[in-house]
Parts: structure tokens; sequence; C-alpha cells
């Protein structure tokens, strides 16, 4: 799994819908310096797994759907890279990983894995912005 820029901006795009007011792109992106091609795809993301709204028109644009103390890192992360697999075999069969020859290797990475995924979910967005 890798973590790029594009978890960091919708991360950033949710710390600008935090008021809960609508906020148009234009403002996202110079309130957080983030490139408007990049914010309306990531958007579109978020709006899809239903993390916020869009409204239409003149007066139009986002706004969170879900409060920030419900939403944390693993739920921005899992949105906007999909998947969080850190080694290609745990994203599907290895014939290295077998029931009868389990690999260590696998096993010592699934692990590590798992705590990260945990240390994600520990802290709200909320939290960490407070901090």
């Amino acid at each position: 799994m890798l973590i790029t820029r594009r978890s960091d901006y919708a991360m950033r795009i949710c710390r600008v819908l935090q008021d809960g007011k609508v906020h148009n792109v234009r403002e996202i992106c110079d309130r957080e310096e983030i490139p408007r091609a990049f914010a309306y795809k990531i958007l579109r993301e978020l709006e899809m797994a239903d993390l916020v709204k869009s409204e239409r028109g003149n007066q139009g644009g986002y706004y969170l759907n879900k409060s920030l103390d419900e939403l944390t890192i693993y739920d921005i992360v899992s949105v906007t890279e999909g998947d969080l697999a850190i080694l290609h075999c745990m994203k599907e069969d290895c014939s290295r990983n077998t029931n009868d020859i389990p690999c260590k290797v696998h096993m010592e990475i699934e692990r590590i894995q798992g705590i990260m995924i945990k240390e994600m979910k520990k802290k709200s967005i909320a939290e960490i912005i407070s901090e």
C-alpha cells in the first residue's frame, strides 16, 4: 500500500469542509493548495463513497456528509487508494503461501499490515486536526 498525495489532498479537502458549509472547488483548492484537476477527481471519489455531498448551481459546491468525528485516516485512504495490501501477494492467491505450506514472510507482512490498519482507524480526522 502506498499512501499518495491523493489521500493527503482528500484529508485537506475534509479539513476545509469541516465547518459544515458549502465550499466550491476554487475555494477548496486555494485554501489547501490543491491542483483543481486533482480536487475534482478526489471530490468525485469522496462523493461516490458518500463522505461528501454536492450542491449544483451558482452557490453550489461540496460539503461533508459525515462528521470528522466519524472519519478516520483509514476511511479516507481506503476510498482514495483503493487496495490497502502492502504486498501484491496479499491481494491475490500466492503460490508460495498455501494452507499446506504457509509463507512466514507473508504472515509477518500480514501482521504488520494489520497493525497499520488498526492504527489508521485509531483516531478520527477531527482529533488529528485539533491536535
